[in-house]
């Protein structure tokens, strides 16, 4: 059984509707969350395909697929993600991922040797870049504290995940904003390198 985790790169992040779509080998099972309300409301769903559920379609009880159901479909949410897969089907939406995802490659492009950067990775509306660091690259490289007090002190919610700083913009993302988020990054990398 293949398995796809959708919960970040779903929905259009990585350019097209699902991360799984890149992949030869399709998945059996999709984990979803996050992006199918837009962000909106908590929200998750998993999906099989028939050869997974094949195996639950059964009067033997000691089959059944068990499962809690106290947020089960919970209408509002349901409605959100409904509204929210209306608008990023939209023409506008689907022009606003390829805008991002071109301003990534072209800022990587500018990024990428600069003597504090590591590697540089974006896909679709991900961009991703790792920072040179003596300590170990991971959750826990110390760089995450400087990573995150630097960017909130400047109004940019960032999310390190140790010496990796993350942008994903959320669609409706003005090119000054995005921009903003650009030249504080460049800030930050000569402020390191002092």
């Amino acid at each position: 059984v293949k398995i796809a985790d959708e919960v970040m790169t779903g929905f259009g992040r990585t350019g097209n509707l699902f991360a799984s779509e890149y992949c030869e080998v399709k998945p059996d099972i999709i984990c979803l969350s996050k992006g199918i309300t837009g962000g909106t409301m908590p929200l998750g769903a998993t999906t099989c395909n028939e050869k997974v559920a094949s195996v639950f379609e059964t009067s033997d009880n000691s089959k059944t697929f068990y499962h809690g159901h106290s947020f089960t479909a919970n209408p509002l949410a349901c409605a959100c993600a409904n509204a929210s897969l209306d608008l990023l089907l939209t023409e506008e939406c689907q022009g606003k991922i390829k805008e991002i995802s071109n301003a990534h490659k072209q800022f990587a492009e500018e990024i990428k040797s600069h003597s504090a950067v590591l590697k540089v990775t974006t896909l679709g509306t991900i961009f991703s870049m790792e920072l040179k660091s003596d300590e170990k690259s991971g959750y826990l490289n110390s760089l995450r504290d400087k990573i995150s007090k630097y960017f909130l002190s400047k109004d940019i919610l960032l999310r390190p995940l140790g010496n990796v700083i993350y942008v994903l913009p959320p669609y409706v993302i003005e090119k000054e904003d995005l921009d903003k988020i650009y030249g504080e990054i460049k800030m930050f990398l000569n402020n390191l390198n002092k």
